[in-house]
């Protein structure tokens, strides 16, 4: 008798399992194949950066803000701003702002990250909001940078749309995921708003 009911409940068991791990919320859609999130899974509250006290530790950033432009110590290869040598820098012009004009081209996320121990991609991706809700599953646009191990400064380009800048509320999703790696929900990593006026 005892022999019997070991395998069944062996079976049991792993039945149980297996409709729990296919039950669960990770399994839900194609994370790796979408390049965006829902319409109705737009980011927490609690993953919005502080854009008014930009200039302190925040998630994986040293510090990390908007900004009209930056000022690098001298040409570095590559994309202007990323470390290439030691002391190099990025250093934001006019930080802290969130409000432009709609006839502003472009304007920037700064940031200074945590060294990092491996190559990685940093990703913005800019949404249309109405009523504190992105309204559309498709991006405006997005920046992606790669970062080499222990760089750590960078930025993001956010620039106008072809068509040109609509007056009101935009947020900013930050992803970050290995270099190559395509943007997905699981990989947002904080976010930020900015109002068109």
């Amino acid at each position: 008798m005892h022999a019997l009911i070991t395998p069944l409940l062996l079976r049991w068991i792993g039945w149980v399992l297996l409709i729990c791990l296919l039950a669960s919320p990770s399994w839900a859609g194609d994370p790796f194949g979408n390049t965006t999130q829902t319409t109705n899974n737009n980011a927490p509250k609690d993953m919005a950066f502080d854009q008014v006290e930009w200039n302190r530790p925040q998630g994986v950033f040293s510090w990390i803000t908007m900004a009209r432009g930056y000022e690098t110590p001298w040409d570095s290869i590559g994309r202007p701003g990323w470390m290439t040598i030691e002391d190099a820098y990025v250093k934001p012009v006019d930080p802290g702002i969130s409000e432009f004009s709609a006839d502003t081209d472009l304007f920037y996320i700064v940031f200074e990250g945590q060294p990092l121990d491996a190559p990685g991609q940093f990703a913005a991706a800019w949404y249309e909001m109405q009523d504190g809700q992105v309204t559309s599953d498709i991006p405006i646009n997005k920046d992606v940078i790669e970062l080499d191990m222990n760089q750590r400064f960078g930025y993001f380009e956010i620039y106008q749309p072809k068509e040109g800048w609509k007056p009101g509320h935009y947020q900013v999703k930050i992803y970050y995921g290995s270099p190559g790696q395509e943007l997905h929900a699981g990989n947002v990593i904080g976010t930020m708003q900015f109002t068109i006026k």
